[in-house]
């Protein structure tokens, strides 16, 4: 910020307002605000030095006055209300003022706590009767504005850290409903029965909008139950009838409509639901309490949307040449550097989500805002009962829950999912995740079995089981869940009696008939024909607890098979992978495949050390596949950088090589994180561990899998090097 002196006496309409200036005056401007003044008023102003008030640091604001400096774009004024709203309350007796730009000053000149908005640049005057001062401006590429959600960041900058409340408020004048509210209604008499859905496709720069493509097939599929409406504002409108003629929208074009962003607040107040990219039309929607899709591409949604209770964001799983989403780049004056590369106008990113994907947002936002849904009789490992369970997030039509007891994470009700089908689907708009479910690689069986085991050992989960293995007892080994039966080969030729039970015939046929493995039909452990009963050594299951609709019943009845010294092993996906310990466990991700119907059940590690405890199990250890380079590029986005020399020059670093850098730098790490990997692994004996020292084992074996995995073994044979030219 800095402090202006007028020169002269003279008049400007600048930054949203009328001013009148006066010879002699001081004004204090945002830095940018400074340099957008136009060179023929700049030069009517000389900067000058100037005492400010302190910055507020949380000191008791009653009696006081405090100054909030924020030339902030509509969608951040609106961010900033819960965090003003909190402060009044927190100190009633207050005087709180706000300086804003013209632009977003309608978003918040009807909110009674603040007692004054003043305009940017600020009559110093002003400034100096002010006790306490909150600097809100040049926050784009700030790091504290960059990595956290805006409605945090104006927490942060008021000395707050949460608010009962953590939406917009929003404000609509009564004439403004009057003059918008007629056109919904018109719109309800002519589709009677349908909902209304505002679509804002637009965003404040190019790279952020959606491409209408997309919104033409997302119409086409909201067809039977919504009409949909556009609703941009004037500066905005100007591309918008070209688009619908362009691709054969039908959707109703209000945007002429649009006079102000009073309008568009009672456009988002008389629709149904909405789906946006723009974040102030997002922010509106969040404080009027509709259901909404944000659809995110180049920015993380949880900076924007994380606070909102009724907003579903959905996140685009894009890797491309020049980067990976999300980029973080908020403007962009031109199509991004991805998009020119591919000779396009719209983001890649954003074309890469599936209008299927957005369509199952919209439906579960409306089931999430709604409540309509089943609440929890008991936690399915504990038995903690009550109405005290948690709403984590609704996918994919199923409400997922937390027990406040274990921390298990259930969608309710739990219902099995009938696999068989749902690979049938796969691709459909119903079950998004399924592209991702690995069934064509178990159905694509080598003939020679050590063709077959050479095809899943390296993979890193696997090889870090072997080691395992390796050094148990042998004995029967069971595996649940065995699908074609390639983990009974790895057993087999390490010298156990495999035997193994799966749910789809088909896998086990291919078991069968490839390979002669006994193998056998059991959707439930109890139905296990008489020489499958055990008593079993060692009892695998991988990734099946996930999927179970009794997982407590499957414990003890594995508990029952084991031999007195036998050990369980199962794997799960980890909760605090690398991914969500990097970036939180994100709801509404869309991509992979931890979400109902097809994994009921997410596993923290103290969840599942007391479920294990409870079906009898004596001695307990976890580790996880090893924390590899691709995990690591999972829970960060390596960004490009400028690397300055010693000798004053400077070299832009690609972000493809930062990422070289970052993974050659962490490969220590690899080597020793036994929490991280994509794969949470558990040893639970039924007595005594029938493997002495077996922590030693277990970080052993995750160092040297690490080692084989990323360096392999060094006695293998070198290529011959080229010849060096002379």
């Amino acid at each position: 910020m800095l402090v202006a002196k007028a020169l002269e006496t003279f008049s400007m309409d600048f930054n949203g307002y009328h001013l009148e200036i006066r010879k002699g005056e001081r004004y204090l401007f945002a830095d940018d605000v400074f340099g957008a003044l136009p060179p023929n008023f700049r030069r009517l102003f000389s900067r000058t030095e100037a005492k400010l008030p302190p910055f507020y640091r949380g000191e008791d604001l009653n009696g006081k006055t405090l100054l909030v400096v924020a030339h902030a774009a509509i969608g951040d004024a609106l961010c900033m209300t819960p965090a003003l709203r909190e402060i009044k309350r927190k100190f009633p007796k207050m005087r709180l003022l706000v300086s804003i730009s013209g632009r977003a000053r309608p978003v918040l000149e009807d909110l009674s706590y603040i007692d004054e908005l003043l305009t940017m640049p600020v009559p110093f005057d002003r400034v100096r009767k002010a006790d306490y001062l909150v600097k809100c401006v040049e926050m784009v590429g700030k790091p504290q504005f960059d990595n956290l959600n805006m409605v945090e960041y104006f927490f942060w900058k008021l000395g707050l850290v949460c608010a009962e409340r953590e939406v917009p408020d929003v404000v609509i004048p009564e004439e403004v409903e009057a003059e918008i509210g007629p056109i919904f209604e018109e719109i309800r008499r002519l589709v009677p029965g349908k909902k209304v859905l505002l679509f804002h496709y637009l965003a404040s720069s190019i790279h952020r909008t959606l491409p209408p493509r997309l919104l033409k097939e997302l119409e086409d599929l909201l067809s039977e139950d919504y009409v949909p409406v556009i609703c941009s504002l004037p500066t905005e409108d100007v591309t918008v009838e070209t688009s619908l003629d362009v691709y054969g929208i039908r959707a109703a074009n209000l945007s002429s409509h649009m006079k102000t962003v009073k309008h568009l607040a009672a456009a988002v107040k008389f629709s149904d639901a909405v789906i946006t990219t723009d974040t102030a039309t997002l922010h509106l929607s969040a404080g009027l309490h509709k259901p909404t899709v944000l659809v995110a591409g180049p920015i993380e949604p949880d900076f924007t949307s994380a606070t909102y209770p009724t907003v579903i964001p959905v996140r685009s799983k894009y890797l491309g040449e020049t980067c990976i989403a999300p980029c973080r780049k908020h403007v962009t004056l031109e199509p991004c550097s991805e998009a020119k590369r591919k000779g396009q106008f719209y983001s890649p990113c954003l074309e890469n989500i599936p209008a299927g994907v957005i369509a199952q947002a919209l439906r579960d936002a409306e089931k999430l805002t709604s409540g309509e849904y089943q609440k929890p009789e008991h936690c399915p490992v504990c038995g903690h009962k009550g109405n005290d369970f948690a709403l984590f997030e609704v996918i994919n039509g199923f409400p997922v829950f937390e027990c406040p007891s274990c921390g298990l994470q259930f969608s309710w009700p739990l219902e099995e999912a009938e696999y068989e089908e749902i690979y049938q689907k796969r691709g459909s708009n119903l079950l998004q995740y399924s592209k991702d479910l690995p069934y064509e690689d178990y159905q694509q069986v080598e003939d020679d079995p050590q063709k077959e085991i050479s095809r899943w050992e390296s993979l890193p989960r696997f090889r870090f089981l072997l080691s395992i293995l390796k050094v148990l007892p042998r004995g029967k080994f069971l595996d649940v869940g065995c699908s074609t039966g390639f983990l009974l080969l790895m057993a087999q030729r390490l010298g156990f009696e495999v035997y193994g039970v799966d749910v789809s015939e088909e896998a086990l046929r291919l078991a069968r008939e490839k390979f002669g493995l006994r193998v056998n039909r059991a959707g439930d452990l109890s139905e296990l024909p008489e020489d499958f009963r055990g008593p079993y050594q060692v009892i695998t299951a991988l990734e099946v607890l996930e999927h179970l609709p009794d997982p407590f019943g499957f414990l003890r009845e594995i508990w029952k098979l084991l031999d007195h010294q036998g050990l369980l092993i199962l794997s799960c996906p980890p909760f605090y992978k690398f991914e969500n310990l990097a970036r939180g466990y994100q709801k509404f991700k869309w991509w992979g495949t931890d979400y109902p119907p097809n994994h009921l059940t997410r596993w923290k590690p103290w969840t599942l050390h007391h479920a294990l405890k409870q079906a009898g199990f004596a001695e307990i250890y976890f580790s996880t596949e090893p924390f590899l380079p691709g995990t690591l590029l999972e829970g960060v986005r390596p960004l490009p950088f400028t690397l300055e020399l010693s000798g004053g020059q400077k070299l832009q670093v690609p972000a493809q090589v930062s990422a070289g850098v970052l993974i050659e730098t962490a490969k220590p790490l690899y080597l020793n994180a036994p929490t991280l990997g994509n794969f949470q692994y558990v040893f639970a004996s039924k007595g005594k561990f029938p493997v002495p020292n077996f922590s030693v084992l277990l970080q052993r074996a995750l160092r040297m899998s690490a080692v084989e995995i990323i360096w392999g073994f060094d006695d293998q044979p070198k290529r011959a090097e080229p010849p060096q030219q002379g």
